[in-house]
């Protein structure tokens, strides 16, 4: 059976509109395409962007450079502000800036961004701590050690937040497990001996500063290490090896002075009168209306004049 023209005209339409559509479809398709991958290239080059200018804001971090670094920073988080690295580093900057607040909400976005990552939670809880916030900072710690149970810093944190609270015993705990993960950390070997000094236990707190000072090549102890000894020393009524390690703490010239006063007062523990009043002098030559050392001058004068009153002739 044949087709009628009329028939065939409406089939030749048909096909041709059919045509029009799939051309159209096709186009639309070939657009999106194009805009996505138009979109992944901006994606792609906003995030090599940003990780440039994170690597120029850690140079300039390291050395110093801390408004040059938040500047980088900034705009790599605005390259990319899924960039974690960016935040973090953006939030240290402000943090160190002194905008602790705007610090604190880049360092939560970072926490998000790397999936919970225990360090990136560690540096969140420091600022917590920091700020006074020890729920949030209790809280961060303990995330941190669910997520890598032999991350020293993530263990000095909770030791830190419960020494805070007043809770020595739990925070000593914290303080060795952190340390016997990390042998040599200075922050928290001292930590460890301040609490055994309050805990009046100080054979323990000596041994602590000792097994720190031996970690240091001789003549680079901290003179903060010297000074701690020093007081531990003093404690055990070792005055004279007390003086010796308090002289090297405030050898450098930069000593505060409350830490040349306790030199005057263990010299004069020692019984060497000469050296405490030097001492003392020293201490009230920067500072001359410090209060300590102003007490121990006059009870260096008094001294003084009770001797000469010992040995002066008596008159008949």
């Amino acid at each position: 059976m044949r087709c009628s023209p009329t028939l065939r005209v409406r089939g030749k339409n048909r096909r041709a509109r059919l045509a029009s559509v799939v051309v159209t479809l096709l186009t639309l398709a070939a657009c999106s395409s194009g805009c996505r991958v138009l979109r992944c290239k901006t994606t792609e080059e906003n995030i090599t962007a940003a990780r440039s200018l994170s690597l120029q804001g850690m140079d300039a971090q390291q050395k110093d450079r801390w408004d040059q670094a938040e500047l980088l920073y900034a705009s790599a988080v605005t390259k990319c502000p899924t960039d974690e690295r960016a935040r973090c580093g953006y939030a240290e900057s402000l943090w160190r800036r002194g905008a602790q607040q705007e610090a604190v909400a880049h360092m939560e976005q970072a926490v998000r961004l790397s999936g919970d990552d225990p360090e990136r939670q560690v540096q969140l809880g420091c600022m917590y701590l920091s700020r006074g916030e020890l729920n949030k900072a209790l809280a961060a710690s303990k995330k941190a050690i669910a997520a890598n149970q032999q991350l020293p810093a993530a263990w000095a944190l909770r030791g830190d937040v419960l020494r805070a609270e007043g809770d020595r015993n739990d925070a000593l705990a914290s303080y060795h497990r952190a340390l016997s993960y990390r042998e040599h950390y200075p922050e928290v070997q001292l930590a460890v001996a301040e609490i055994y000094s309050q805990q009046n236990r100080p054979d323990r707190a000596l041994a602590t500063l000792q097994s720190l000072g031996d970690h240091y090549p001789p003549g680079q102890t901290p003179s903060d290490v010297h000074y701690r000894q020093g007081l531990v020393l003093r404690d055990l009524g070792r005055f004279y090896h007390a003086a010796q390690c308090l002289a090297r703490a405030t050898a450098g010239g930069q000593s505060s002075p409350d830490m040349l006063y306790e030199l005057g007062r263990t010299h004069l523990l020692a019984g060497d009168v000469t050296s405490a009043r030097l001492a003392c002098s020293s201490a009230l030559t920067g500072h001359p209306q410090h209060a300590p050392s102003l007490a121990l001058r006059a009870e260096l004068d008094g001294q003084q004049i009770r001797m000469a009153a010992a040995i002066e002739p008596r008159q008949f």
